[in-house]
């Protein structure tokens, strides 16, 4: 009798083992490796968290007027019309006007395969305009160096040019330009 008690106890001990403490097992098994899964996506926030306080501190640097000249380079918006008015009021500071102004706002995507001159990236909308303008080669020249100088990012595409009146050498030109704006 006692022997078949032993026999039995030696077969419940080793049936609650594999009933009880095998699947507990391997269910702290599996929540370990979860643990160590965590603990690197916990590493990694502050990581990123150190890095975005860093750039915090940087931006928090920059002056007031500074901003102002970086969201002039680089706007949040295409802003064609505001555009359009600074460069006809440069134009104008050598006797040309704006004629036949054309807008087209491009987005440069991920998929595209980027043009010379245009953006690679996602982040970056282009804005071309072509407008047409009558004057002297003196005061083209020094509208193309105007905007050249300008603190928004301008790419002079391409300009064609016809003679209008050879007596007072006037020329029409055709400009087509490139300005880009950051989309959010």
């Amino acid at each position: 009798m006692r022997l078949t008690l032993s026999i039995l106890m030696i077969i419940a001990v080793i049936a609650g083992f594999a009933v009880f403490i095998v699947p507990n097992y391997h269910a702290i098994s599996g929540i370990r490796a979860q643990e160590a899964d965590y603990n690197t996506i916990l590493a990694n926030a502050r990581t990123l968290q150190t890095e975005r306080n860093a750039l915090v501190e940087k931006y928090n640097a920059f002056t007031p007027s500074e901003l102002s000249s970086i969201n002039t380079m680089l706007p949040n918006n295409p802003q064609s019309v505001n555009l359009i008015l600074e460069l006809n009021a440069v134009a104008s500071q050598y006797g040309m006007v704006l004629q036949n102004v054309k807008v087209n706002n491009s987005t440069t995507t991920a998929g595209t395969t980027p043009t010379a001159g245009t953006s690679s990236n996602p982040n970056i909308g282009t804005l071309s305009i072509e407008f047409s303008m009558q004057g002297t080669y003196s005061g083209f020249t020094s509208f193309i160096k105007t905007i050249e100088r300008s603190l928004r990012i301008i790419d002079v595409q391409k300009v064609t040019f016809a003679v209008t009146n050879q007596k007072t050498a006037t020329y029409q030109y055709t400009v087509d330009i490139n300005t880009y704006w950051l989309k959010q």
